[in-house]
């Protein structure tokens, strides 16, 4: 729907609202909708992001005016307001938030050790450390016997995916449904580009480190309808990356070749015990080679990707 049947299908004197992107041209911020870049008021205090998300309300004043105005920016999913520091340096700071993300800041107040758990805010989708976690230490009463704190000897671990993309064309989300944040996964090769895609899970599996693992699922996510008809190739790898990093992920374990039919729905995939040490380690999943083909995001399904890992002590 283009902006301008928008304002047509607003009675008069009503507010109609939309979503966008922010722009700046250099000199002023707008409000793209839909392709149509208008000048709007920003509800204050707001801090733009180039191409960030924005909420925008369009009121007719039924004098054939209409007015825009930015009432903020919105995300998928909320972000997180604590966090675990990873690593310090000089200018910047790696922290892990509490949805299992990865981040790295260079705004932060005070001095933080590896390990401190920090207050983060957010401004423009930049995240700044405002200062640790005060820890509360209770003094038991006296004479009081410690009740015993025996936990599970066996469970199963299930990691959602925190982030899913496709590399290639020179970087990540630049082909097709992985753009502009679409984080669908392809694989294969197609038009003289070869793509890989990637599945991550921040430091999820972390907390598995020196138990025995049993087994490990993979829940390979619903086929996109594009490439070639018939039955796709499909090459599993292990990869060592928590998050997206600057260039292709290093795939270290694979490949485990699985059999993928035309528009197949979402399915579980059990996978080898070498894959095991690499998922504990906060790796993830990578498809590479093999033939084109594409799979659904986990934005439109929140299980894609998703891990089911069996332990005992």
């Amino acid at each position: 729907m283009t902006l301008k049947h928008t304002l047509a299908a607003i009675p008069a004197g009503n507010t109609r609202r939309t979503y966008g992107t922010a722009y700046w041209d250099g000199s002023e911020w707008y409000a793209n909708i839909s392709g149509s870049v208008i000048s709007a008021r920003w509800l204050d205090p707001i801090q733009p992001l180039q191409g960030g998300k924005i909420v925008v309300d369009i009121t007719d004043d039924g004098n054939g005016q209409a007015t825009a105005l930015v009432v903020g920016g919105y995300t998928d999913q909320p972000r997180p307001s604590t966090g675990t520091i990873l690593t310090v340096g000089i200018t910047e700071v790696v922290f892990t938030g509490e949805d299992g993300t990865v981040y790295t800041t260079d705004r932060f107040i005070g001095t933080y050790t590896i390990g401190d758990l920090v207050y983060i805010t957010w401004d423009a989708a930049t995240p700044t450390i405002i200062g640790v976690i005060p820890t509360i230490t209770v003094t038991p009463p006296a004479d009081v016997p410690t009740p015993p704190t025996a936990g599970p000897t066996s469970d199963t671990k299930k990691t959602p995916v925190t982030a899913s993309d496709t590399y290639g064309v020179g970087g990540w989300g630049r082909w097709a449904g992985s753009q502009n944040g679409g984080e669908a996964v392809y694989s294969g090769t197609w038009a003289g580009y070869a793509l890989t895609g990637s599945w991550f899970y921040g430091a999820g599996n972390t907390v598995l480190a020196g138990k025995n693992i049993t087994a490990a699922r993979f829940r390979l996510p619903q086929r996109l309808d594009v490439g070639a008809n018939g039955t796709a190739t499909v090459n599993l790898y292990a990869h060592t990356s928590q998050s997206r990093p600057g260039g292709d992920v290093a795939r270290t374990v694979g490949p485990h070749t699985i059999n993928v039919g035309d528009d197949a729905p979402p399915g579980w995939i059990t996978l080898p015990a070498s894959f095991h040490a690499v998922l504990v380690a906060g790796g993830g999943i990578s498809i590479a080679g093999g033939t084109y083909a594409g799979f659904q995001s986990r934005l439109k399904d929140p299980d894609a990707g998703k891990l089911e890992i069996d332990w005992t002590n």
